[in-house]
């Protein structure tokens, strides 16, 4: 048994090196702080990666977690100056296992939950919309706040990506819809303008490009240059208050202000008493199956259903 015993190093590892589409190849960060000593030897002590309960897959499996990789794939998100909230944990393991060649199966999100509660070297916390982050204690970090508002990058940058993203042809223009993949992607084309960046850095510049700067929208669930996007076609209808024609059925009426507020609040009044929250997805669909009415945003002067709710004449039903 001792001769199994697993040894770690006197320092957390490195973070593994990605491919491009697995994270940043910044150099600009600090290397990895030392552990503190305690905690070194409690490391030196564990013997066999955690094993959390048996999850049944057919008739006879066991999921076994490996720590250290929990503990890589935390570090090298705090390289990349992202907080490491679960859903990006979990995509940051699976990353690093499929460089290293593992064969592990894949881990879901409870179980990754239950091995960094127990982990010792750990603090999680829950955090809005049901998700939580997994933290090393006592450890200064420098995360980037990927949903902020506030414009911090020179006026070169943006014009060097609206030139980048203006030229863009049919077979490179699509990017993952998503902020942390589609930062994967512009990172591992090594553009110019987004060198010295953290992977944070540049999901925060995806999220002002399509938030604010009109430079990239979304298509199909992709994300695309602005000037290919639903997005635009979205906006220009808002602005002639029209509905999209990808929008309608063309066969029901289209809700007006008044008709949006009457159906608006029966679905409210017909919600079951232990509905606290009326998803967002579900209400068009409740309006054409309960109505025969297409909610139209764009026809009410808005190009975001969410942004439509939060108008002034729908306070006193919508919070």
């Amino acid at each position: 048994q001792q001769q199994q015993q697993q040894q770690l190093p006197q320092q957390f590892p490195q973070p593994q090196q990605l491919s491009p589409q697995q994270g940043s190849q910044q150099s600009h960060q600090q290397p990895p702080q030392q552990l503190p000593q305690h905690l070194h030897q409690q490391l030196q002590q564990q013997q066999q990666p955690q094993q959390l309960q048996p999850q049944q897959v057919g008739s006879k499996s066991a999921l076994v977690v490996d720590m250290k990789e929990v503990l890589d794939a935390v570090e090298s998100l705090y390289h990349d100056e992202l907080k490491p909230y679960g859903r990006i944990l979990r995509k940051r393991v699976s990353e690093l296992g499929q460089a290293s060649g593992s064969s592990a199966p894949d881990l879901g999100i409870k179980e990754l939950r239950s091995a960094c509660d127990s982990c010792p070297w750990l603090c999680v916390q829950d955090v809005e919309g049901a998700d939580w982050v997994a933290m090393f204690p006592n450890r200064t970090a420098n995360f980037v706040d990927v949903y902020s508002p506030y414009d911090i990058y020179p006026q070169e940058m943006w014009q060097r990506a609206a030139e980048y993203f203006g030229s863009l042809g049919d077979d490179s223009m699509i990017l993952p819809g998503g902020r942390y993949s589609c930062a994967q992607v512009l990172m591992s084309r090594h553009l110019p303008f987004l060198s010295d960046r953290s992977l944070g850095q540049v999901c925060h510049i995806v999220q002002l490009a399509i938030s604010q700067k009109k430079l990239l929208g979304y298509l199909n669930g992709a994300v695309v240059p602005y000037n290919r996007s639903q997005t635009m076609i979205k906006e220009k209808c808002a602005e002639r208050q029209r509905p999209c024609t990808s929008s309608t059925r063309g066969k029901s009426s289209v809700a007006t202000w008044d008709m949006m507020r009457g159906c608006l609040r029966r679905v409210i009044e017909n919600m079951s008493p232990s509905e606290q929250t009326l998803p967002l997805s579900n209400i068009k669909r409740l309006f054409r199956a309960q109505f025969q009415v297409e909610l139209s945003e764009t026809a009410l002067g808005y190009s975001k259903l969410s942004e439509l709710l939060q108008d002034r004449r729908l306070q006193d039903l919508c919070r």
